[in-house]
């Protein structure tokens, strides 16, 4: 290791150690700028949907990525996303749909799919019927998971670290209730995140980033990506930067993910 690469090193970690020292609740360790509710850096990044691109593309950047509760999602319906911010317990409780084609159940009540470990052809018989057993059990280890990065996306909420949440806009034909969306998830995540100290950045594709209309703030921030992969083509967002090399630049770079 060069001597530019010690001075780096040693840079990160003290950014990191100012960071983790306010997070936590020793802000007397940190200069007086840091102890803004504008994170300078974040010890946390989560993705809110509404698919899994965005979470393979933290993978491929950090080469490691914490899961919470919407990492993982496939979001049919982003009114009952945001629904299910306060009601993350209630996620797969009820009614679900079993969905062997893409190895996926579906919660019916937020229409939010999740991925499983029973493989495919394990979930349905060769005839194409459902295979009993082998649901009960994905649904059961489905179901413990949930509960679990429920937990831990709560804890997210109430702890004192400073996060960066991505969420991809897919835009409809009405922008205004587009934006509309997009200000009551920036709010519900400012009443739901105790210290305050996060940045809500919407991803957009560049060719409706002219319909983005609301002001960008310290706590919301949208930027650009040609276009979003095919949904049955977002695991090879693992390989390519594939135009998210501003993103990362911009943005990843500032996280210090531990």
């Amino acid at each position: 290791m060069g001597l530019l690469d010690s001075i780096s090193k040693v840079q990160e970690e003290e950014k990191l150690a100012q960071e983790m020292a306010i997070a936590n609740g020793d802000p007397s360790s940190a200069t007086s700028a840091a102890v803004s509710s504008v994170p300078r850096y974040y010890t946390e990044i989560v993705n809110l949907g509404f698919n899994c691109e965005t979470s393979f593309k933290i993978c491929a950047y950090f080469e490691k990525l914490h899961s919470y509760m919407y990492s993982w999602v496939y979001s049919h319906d982003r009114e009952l996303l945001l629904k299910s911010l306060d009601n993350m317990h209630d996620i797969l409780a009820h009614e679900v749909e079993f969905l062997p084609s893409t190895n996926m159940i579906k919660c019916k009540e937020y229409n939010m799919s999740f991925h499983i470990k029973v493989r495919r052809d394990e979930l349905a018989n060769k005839n194409g019927t459902l295979n009993e057993e082998a649901c009960n059990e994905a649904l059961m280890e489905l179901r413990s998971r949930a509960n679990h990065l429920a937990d831990k996306t709560k804890a997210l909420f109430k702890s004192g670290r400073s996060t960066l949440f991505l969420y991809k806009l897919s835009f409809t034909s009405d922008a205004e209730a587009d934006m509309d969306f997009i200000k009551r998830l920036h709010d519900k995540l400012d009443e739901l995140y105790t210290n305050g100290r996060f940045t809500l950045l919407i991803i957009v594709e560049a060719a409706h980033a002219y319909k983005f209309t609301l002001p960008e703030t310290e706590s919301l921030k949208f930027a650009t990506v040609p276009n979003f992969m095919n949904i049955y083509s977002v695991q090879d967002a693992s390989h390519e930067a594939d135009g998210w090399r501003e993103i990362q630049d911009e943005y990843f770079t500032k996280v210090l993910l531990v």
